[in-house]
């Protein structure tokens, strides 16, 4: 019984783990996505060439580029960058 328990709390602990990762992850995504945008536009490179590139290296769909399009722009605009919190 003691070490069901123990096995259960060492299960739950991985998947908390897992989770945070992924987490870390759809973070480090969308900070690598923005701050990529933002480079690329102030390269001069165009919208669609970015977006062929960007969702084939993310995986991101049009809906998500066109947010952190929207997202780069604005930090371009008042000259901040994106950062993890």
């Amino acid at each position: 019984m003691q070490n069901d328990l123990a096995n259960s709390f060492l299960k739950a602990e991985q998947v908390n783990k897992q989770q945070e990762e992924k987490l870390r992850n759809e973070i480090n995504k969308e900070q690598n996505v923005i701050n990529r945008i933002m480079h690329e536009i102030m390269w001069g490179e165009s919208k669609n060439n970015m977006l062929f590139d960007l969702s084939k290296e993310y995986n991101i769909t049009n809906n998500e580029f066109d947010l952190f399009y929207k997202q780069a722009l604005k930090h371009i605009e008042e000259g901040t960058k994106w950062y993890k919190i």
